[in-house]
């Protein structure tokens, strides 16, 4: 299985470490192979910020963000934010109430799997983000129901969508697994929350198996993805911005034309067979 997945979005798999990862750590992770710490401003937008809970955890990696939160207008996570010293914009779950070019970062939590039109929203973050800007956050794969999540993505989900959309670089690393995951819905939660911060059982499980001891960093990451309840991204925004829809070429339209140019008459003519037996 994690052959597969690794000759399939190998790029995309990290081979400096097998870790596991989170949100925030992908996040300091991006700022190190930056210069953005060392200017004055950093436009950080916190896509799908809910009560804004991130924004002390991102504060201290980055202590010259100028944070904005972005959510829809009610969800249950919306509805209970109680502070009010941060900036916060409504959006329709697809146009991010900014300039295009605008973003140094988009940092995205637990989100895109609640997102219903995610190929558009997509498409919006490379839209805001200035060139090279990031795009960085985590996505639940295999994680159970919740709060009214709509798609599980995959890894190699994350990649196309990501690509197609005006994304490049992107990379994703194992989050907390599957299994600890389904365990932690049914069973204590508390159990399992350091779960999210340490190596969770079944990534623990796979660093310790003989066979992977052998294994480099990256074939251990696919193995964990492959099992992965929460995938950690980040991609960036190309310095020319081509989301790379599939569009018809003039040969294809052309072929088409004349395919039902060449099938319109004999059809026209069964049509009018038809309607004389008819009478």
């Amino acid at each position: 299985m994690e052959q597969r997945l690794i000759h399939v979005i190998g790029e995309s798999i990290p081979n400096d470490h097998c870790n596991q990862s989170t949100a925030i750590k992908m996040f300091a992770e991006a700022l190190h192979e930056t210069d953005l710490t060392s200017r004055a401003q950093v436009k950080v937008v916190d896509l799908g910020c809910g009560s804004g809970d991130s924004y002390q955890s991102l504060k201290e990696q980055l202590p010259n963000l100028d944070y904005v939160g972005v959510d829809i207008e009610s969800s249950p996570e919306v509805d209970g934010r109680t502070r009010d010293d941060l900036s916060f914009k409504t959006y329709d779950g697809i146009n991010l109430p900014f300039e295009s070019g605008t973003i140094d970062i988009i940092f995205c939590k637990q989100v895109l799997e609640h997102v219903r039109h995610p190929d558009a929203l997509i498409a919006d973050v490379a839209r805001v983000l200035k060139p090279g800007g990031i795009f960085v956050g985590s996505v639940s794969f295999l994680e159970p129901y919740h709060s009214f999540n709509i798609f599980n993505w995959s890894p190699y989900g994350v990649v196309t969508v990501f690509r197609d959309n005006g994304l490049r670089d992107v990379m994703i690393r194992p989050g907390i697994d599957g299994i600890s995951l389904t365990m932690r819905s049914f069973l204590s939660r508390m159990a399992f929350d350091t779960s999210f911060s340490m190596e969770s059982m079944f990534n623990h499980f796979t660093d310790i198996q003989r066979e992977n001891l052998a294994k480099s960093p990256a074939d251990v990451n696919a193995q964990k993805l492959a099992i992965a309840g929460h995938l950690c991204f980040r991609a960036k925004k190309g310095k020319r911005f081509a989301p790379q829809r599939k569009t018809q070429s003039h040969d294809d339209q052309n072929r088409r034309f004349f395919i039902c140019r060449l099938l319109g008459a004999p059809i026209r003519g069964w049509r009018q067979f038809g309607r004389g037996v008819l009478r």
